[in-house]
């Protein structure tokens, strides 16, 4: 039963062009659904793009990829987002690919592939993210503690970071009880930005 379902949600996934997936979209047995879209998240896109750019390259997943990827949403997107900082590859199939050139701090900060998609993730809090504004928050906040996530490196390269992502990290960090990183993190200019970027923030933080 399990395989048979396995195949449904695979089919129908591979056959959409602009729909994001949960759970809920399919009336099957919801764990092997939900086991079905973990395994199709975990799509090596990110590897496919790798291969077309040079070793140096700072690139990770980008929107509903990156947000599900790190846990932060249940939707799975039929066409994967990579973000590079250099010039976008051609000659891929069923990969978008986005244009960060201007986050030039991510190179040079030498930036994982994980690390890339947790800003990618924080830029895309409001449109992609799934959990309420309090448990994002606490998600955000426990991925620091993986070890492919460096914070002094997440800090190095913030500073060609858009100010929402600025601000979004300064508050995690600090929730973290990294204060001191937390300071080295440049904040957006203009009180509209602040707000703009602090308004997923849960009550607490914001």
């Amino acid at each position: 039963m399990r395989g048979s379902v396995a195949s449904s949600v695979r089919d129908e996934v591979s056959a959409s062009t602009d729909q994001y997936w949960s759970i809920e979209d399919f009336n099957l047995d919801s764990h092997a659904v939900a086991s079905e879209l973990s395994r199709l998240r975990r799509a090596p896109a990110v590897e496919a793009v790798r291969k077309l750019v040079s070793e140096d390259e700072a690139l990770g997943a980008a929107g509903w990829y990156a947000t599900n990827l790190l846990r932060l949403s249940t939707q799975v997107s039929p066409v994967p987002v990579v973000a590079v900082t250099t010039r976008v590859p051609t000659g891929l199939k069923d990969v978008r690919v986005i244009d960060r050139s201007n986050r030039t701090g991510r190179r040079a900060a030498k930036l994982n592939e994980t690390e890339v998609t947790y800003l990618e993730a924080l830029e895309a809090w409001e449109d992609n993210v799934e959990l309420g504004n309090k448990e994002a928050f606490n998600r955000f906040v426990e991925l620091l503690n993986l070890k492919a996530l460096r914070e002094e490196k997440l800090v190095e390269a913030s500073g060609t970071e858009s100010s929402r992502v600025r601000e979004r990290l300064r508050a995690v960090l600090s929730e973290s009880g990294e204060h001191a990183l937390a300071e080295k993190v440049k904040g957006a200019k203009s009180p509209s930005s602040v707000r703009r970027a602090r308004q997923v923030l849960p009550v607490s933080a914001a």
